[in-house]
């Protein structure tokens, strides 16, 4: 084939190695967004773990999700306001060192949550012993009354009131913020114990399988639906306790491999339940094989200022509605318009995902509002701040695309991947238009239907266009010549 391509050449038909369907265009985090020390922190890990920025630096909102779930939401109108919570998601091959960086980003949070529980161990101790005693009591008071039978009233009145009690109880749990991950009956049952909220974490993906219902057909959904979006739900479960979560905050940060991705576009349970539009993206580029094998350590203070910012966050007490102030208010209402334009054109294809962009950036915005903020309720988001938030908006959206491309959702691309593969086997240097609608029959109706998947191959350079007037009767007939390096 080399002696062809220099032939093509020589007419004027120059060929480069085209651009392959896998391949990822897609910009780099911004972490100058990020508040306060997390952007150093990003930084600093991505060099020390030689990852791409896009890893450390997608799981970290999920940092902040995690310390303010709870606390806030963001008012945009009267009838619009978006709770905290951010299913955030690092997609990278196998060997990018996934569970290093999760690690370093969660610890100060389990530090955090072991502290919490050993300051609480007395009193939930304290909380066990009393809800065993009161158990105990009423199988002695119903012992007694069934066995005096004299005395039953006596005895069913005291049963009966230790029965109120006990259904009255409160239970103490062990204080938590992150969960494994697990299943949505397990997960529903923390959510419940932990005031609704919870952020599950994860290095393996096993979640999206399990979401993806390639384990469990009948798998509950709720807790992942409801969960992103704050509405009540109610777990049921035979012979176990009914789980329900009024106020729910769900958040996820997970890491997972590429083909975990593939096909889900066509599944029923992921993407037709909506679960495909509520996940952040970050499809990290590999840097296995220009890896720095001695990259700095992290700087001390650094770490340190991370960890300190992280314990600061997370024992705020503020609570409340954060708002938008005039001005980034009018930034956002321009910004919802350049997507909503977007979503009747190039985004078509990833509607689900882009239809909840806008409400995504605002989530962001108001954890980055909250994690400088004195006082979160009292001064509004900035215009600057909210700013900050598009970048990170535009970056995911083109992330997304990229996730989007792997799960096979872009009809187009798939259209331009089935005329390839046509070409390919005919093993043929050119191909008259004709010919090409003749080998493509059983997927296109007539030619016209091609453009959109030959325009892609253009434009990647597996094909190129030739007009000439060599046609029947010298009418202008098309001739597609096939980059050589296809079978190379």
């Amino acid at each position: 084939m080399n002696e062809q391509a220099e032939q093509l050449k020589a007419a004027g038909f120059g060929w480069e190695p085209p651009i392959p369907f896998d391949a990822i265009n897609t910009p780099d985090f911004p972490t100058g967004s990020l508040p306060g020390p997390l952007e150093a922190f990003v930084e600093c890990l991505a060099e020390s773990t030689q990852t791409p920025e896009e890893m450390p630096g997608i799981l970290s909102l999920g940092i902040l999700s995690t310390a303010f779930q709870s606390k806030y939401t963001v008012t945009v109108t009267s009838d619009w306001t978006e709770p905290l919570c951010l299913y955030c998601v690092a997609v990278a091959p196998p060997g990018e060192r996934k569970s290093a960086v999760l690690a370093a980003l969660t610890r100060p949070i389990y530090e955090y949550e072991a502290e919490q529980r050993k300051l609480e161990a007395a009193e939930i101790e304290q909380n066990r012993t009393e809800r065993s005693l009161l158990e105990k009591a009423l199988q002695a008071a119903e012992a007694n009354a069934a066995k005096k039978k004299s005395n039953f009233e006596e005895g069913r009145a005291e049963a009966l009131s230790l029965a109120a009690q006990l259904s009255a109880f409160e239970d103490l749990h062990e204080f938590q913020l992150l969960a494994d991950d697990t299943t949505p009956e397990k997960l529903a049952e923390i959510m419940d114990e932990q005031g609704g909220c919870i952020t599950v974490t994860s290095s393996e993906g096993g979640i999206f399988d399990s979401m993806a219902g390639r384990y469990d057909k009948s798998m509950n959904f709720d807790v992942y639906l409801k969960g992103h979006s704050g509405d009540a739900f109610t777990i049921q479960r035979i012979g176990r306790k009914k789980n329900q979560v009024s106020n729910p905050r769900l958040s996820m940060i997970l890491t997972i491999q590429p083909d975990v991705l593939s096909g889900l576009i066509g599944n029923s349970a992921f993407r037709g339940r909506g679960l495909c539009g509520r996940f952040l993206y970050a499809m990290c580029r590999s840097k296995v094989g220009s890896r720095n094998v001695s990259p700095p350590v992290m700087p001390e203070k650094v770490r340190s200022d991370y960890r300190a910012f992280v314990r600061r966050i997370l024992s705020s007490q503020g609570r409340g509605a954060i708002r938008l102030s005039p001005a980034a208010d009018e930034l956002r209402k321009e910004y919802q318009w350049y997507i909503e334009k977007k979503l009747g054109n190039e985004w078509e294809h990833l509607r689900d995902w882009g239809g909840k962009l806008v409400g995504a950036m605002l989530r962001i915005a108001a954890l980055m509002h909250a994690a400088e903020a004195q006082y979160p309720t009292e001064a509004p988001i900035s215009q600057e701040v909210l700013a900050g938030a598009i970048n990170i908006a535009e970056f995911l959206g083109a992330h997304a695309e990229a996730a989007y491309q792997i799960m096979g959702a872009d009809e187009k691309q798939a259209d331009a991947q089935y005329i390839l593969k046509r070409l390919i086997s005919e093993n043929r240097d050119n191909v008259t238009r004709s010919e090409l609608t003749r080998l493509c029959r059983g997927k296109f109706n007539k030619s016209d239907d091609m453009c959109a998947g030959l325009d892609i191959l253009i434009n990647r350079g597996y094909i190129q266009e030739f007009v000439s007037d060599t046609g029947y009767n010298n009418r202008k007939q098309t001739t597609y010549l096939i980059n050589p390096y296809v079978w190379n």
